[in-house]
């Protein structure tokens, strides 16, 4: 971009719109991501609650900034626009209940996954203020202040009420939030806001901060400080009844009989049955490496659930497996997932180079499934369960 900006030209009010792209962006994202399961673990589900938080807080500021400072300059100086300018404060007064119910909803949810579903519905019950108004602030009132207030103004205003209150740091992360995802032309103009040394301070070293809380919330494979998959699965259609495959299943001293790489697998702590709270310990072998996890299992339902979680030495890593069963016609629909709910980037740059196999094993555990299938329906169960 090589424009210049004149200080008595008009308000350049681009950026209104690409801050409102972000608030619209991750409201949009979350609801995603707590209405499509898996549903966040709980240091997901923790990150995004404070996202949350913040971007309400974020919004109280940008919404106060413009009570205060710009809408009432353009009121004094533009008599015409005084009943848009009403309809304006009349929105952020509409808006703020939703705000902070949404503040509420997300503060439960940090501490109790069984409030995911308070959030959503407090994410739409705020957008059914929130959105119109910003589509409205768009199209109606940034045309008026632009032919309103001078580029000075509108900058005078900025410094004063959205950028000089707050601590540099906070300044660099909302930047960096803002920008994200946003159109090239937009992540520019943002850009050239910045004086060139805090700008290259920001883009290569404080971005790398601002990537990992990213992935803290979103868990998607693109932010992840790894390149193995943060998630994936299979879902087979098998001929066996869900409980026929729940008694193979849900033995998990039997897992090496199905397993690619699981050998052994021991009940630690004097379990010898499966149950919430279980443990047990799985001894595996890929290739030339060994290695031994202890699980816990953190749900089960006889024929249709089981979940267990991994656990690497000193906090190295850690895994959620999940087996989900459905009655599909005569048999079953079997889904086995995978997510990776925590891993030192180290470790998983290593694992990539020593470990090929675990690059995308998602081949692999689809034949896992299919030895899983072919035993069950072997078998007769030992104990049936109705689903």
């Amino acid at each position: 971009m090589n424009e210049t900006w004149d200080p008595q030209g008009p308000a350049d009010t681009r950026t209104m719109r690409i801050v409102h792209n972000a608030l619209r962006r991750d409201l949009t994202r979350a609801k995603q991501v707590l209405t499509t399961a898996p549903y966040p673990h709980p240091a997901q589900r923790e990150a995004l609650a404070e996202h949350l938080a913040w971007m309400m807080q974020f919004l109280h500021h940008h919404h106060g900034g413009e009570d205060a400072g710009l809408y009432p300059l353009v009121r004094a100086k533009n008599p015409a626009a005084i009943a848009l300018l009403d309809a304006m404060d009349a929105d952020h007064d509409a808006i703020n209940p939703g705000m902070d119910a949404l503040v509420e909803a997300a503060t439960r949810y940090g501490a109790d996954e069984a409030a995911r579903e308070d959030v959503v519905r407090a994410i739409q019950r705020l957008e059914e203020t929130l959105l119109p108004h910003l589509l409205r602030e768009e199209e109606e009132m940034m045309p008026v202040v632009a032919a309103t207030i001078t580029w000075q103004e509108w900058e005078d205003w900025t410094q004063t009420y959205n950028v000089k209150p707050k601590p540099k740091r906070e300044l660099a992360y909302e930047g960096l939030w803002i920008m994200e995802a946003q159109a090239p032309e937009d992540q520019e103009l943002m850009a050239r806001l910045v004086p060139p040394v805090p700008r290259w301070i920001i883009l290569n070293v404080l971005s790398r901060g601002y990537r990992k809380a990213l992935f803290r919330r979103w868990q998607a494979q693109e932010d992840a400080p790894w390149r193995l998959l943060v998630s994936g699965g299979n879902t087979v259609d098998v001929a066996a009844s869900p409980e026929q495959v729940w008694a193979v299943l849900s033995d998990v001293r039997r897992v090496p009989e199905w397993s690619h790489e699981c050998r052994q697998v021991t009940w630690l702590d004097g379990a010898t049955e499966g149950r919430v709270g279980a443990r047990f310990t799985g001894a595996n072998r890929a290739g030339r490496a060994r290695w031994v996890r202890p699980c816990t299992i953190t749900a089960w339902a006889p024929a249709r659930r089981l979940v267990f979680h991994t656990t690497g030495p000193l906090g190295m890593d850690a895994t959620e497996w999940t087996f989900e069963l459905e009655p599909h016609g005569a048999g079953t629909r079997l889904t086995q997932s995978f997510r990776i709910l925590h891993m030192a980037g180290w470790w998983g740059r290593l694992v990539w180079r020593i470990m090929p196999e675990h690059r995308d094993r998602r081949a692999a555990l689809r034949e896992d499934l299919a030895r899983l299938a072919e035993l069950a329906l072997a078998e007769h169960p030992t104990k049936v369960t109705a689903p």
